[in-house]
């Protein structure tokens, strides 16, 4: 067991490093998108010029301060209403903790008050029942003390207790982990960033050298930029789902049933399209399964396995 944790908290390290590393770049390429417009506004003679101008509050730098203010805000809003926005499109029940109505929800309860206990966590994430006709679960939350855990109940009445126990601590680990913040963070930067090169390329006006050259930089970030912040998302999110699958296997102190939970959710989407039947796409990064293939947000369930049975 010892063993088993040291080799838990050597991959929680690797990928919280990679996962700082991820979210430096994101802070550098948010910075400069904002103090390349800024010099483009400026009609600044050089750029290096612009940027000493800028950096040393000589020039305020007002569309970088615009755009951290609207980041801000928008990440606060996303805080109040998270649950509102994840779980609209599908009737969905909160279990509450000593009223649950029947043997399901008690059963969903007492799973995840097992896990909180087995985390030695002091805090225990809202469970919500989400009616959906796919197997699938979810978490998000912006602390620990307002996260939520969703599952569907197709997911319920299809998995085994112990296979179910196994996505929760999947959830659970996501939560512990603290992937929500970084998935909504990035995913409101990349948004951001890609509006204002957009802007700053159509809409900014550059008659000197300087500008122009800003413009320019702009220009080709317009087109590498998507890529970019595809593979890093990419990158991210997938590095926080192997780590989760490792928490989910760490926690049952088995790998068994978050590797059969796995096979039955891909299996579920393999029969039929549910496409139709799930309208809200602000889950899909946070699902445990996403059935894209290409540019997924997710690992193959194949490499998932492959990696929880060296666990």
């Amino acid at each position: 067991m010892n063993q088993r944790k040291l080799m838990f908290d050597k991959i929680i390290k690797e990928n919280q490093f990679k996962t700082k590393c991820v979210i430096a770049i994101y802070l550098l390429i948010f910075i400069l998108i904002g103090l390349l417009a800024d010099i483009v506004r400026l009609d600044a003679s050089s750029l290096g010029n612009g940027f000493y101008q800028l950096l040393t509050f000589k020039s305020f730098p007002i569309i970088t301060f615009a755009l951290s203010t609207i980041a801000v805000l928008i990440i606060l809003f996303a805080i109040r209403n998270f649950k509102r926005i994840l779980l609209s499109g599908n009737e969905y029940k909160e279990i509450i903790y000593g009223k649950e109505e029947n043997a399901q929800e008690r059963e969903l309860s007492k799973i995840l008050d097992e896990l909180v206990k087995v985390a030695n966590l002091s805090f225990r994430p809202k469970l919500f029942l989400m009616e959906a006709p796919f197997m699938n679960a979810f978490a998000s939350g912006w602390e620990e003390q307002n996260s939520l855990i969703a599952v569907t109940t197709t997911l319920v009445r299809n998995l085994s207790r112990e296979e179910l126990k196994a996505v929760v601590a999947h959830e659970l680990s996501h939560i512990r982990h603290g992937d929500i913040r970084l998935t909504l963070m990035v995913g409101i930067l990349s948004n951001i960033m890609l509006l204002v090169v957009n802007y700053g390329v159509q809409h900014l006006p550059a008659r000197q050298k300087g500008a122009q050259t800003a413009r320019t930089i702009l220009m080709i970030l317009q087109f590498v930029l998507p890529l970019l912040t595809l593979v890093l998302q990419m990158f991210l999110s997938r590095s926080r789902e192997y780590m989760a699958d490792s928490g989910a296997a760490y926690l049952m102190n088995d790998n068994a049933p978050m590797i059969r939970a796995l096979q039955k959710i891909s299996g579920n989407y393999a029969q039929s399209d549910f496409s139709q039947a799930d309208t809200n796409p602000t889950r899909s990064a946070l699902y445990i399964f996403n059935p894209k293939e290409l540019f997924s947000t997710h690992p193959s369930i194949e490499n998932r396995i492959q990696a929880l049975l060296q666990k």
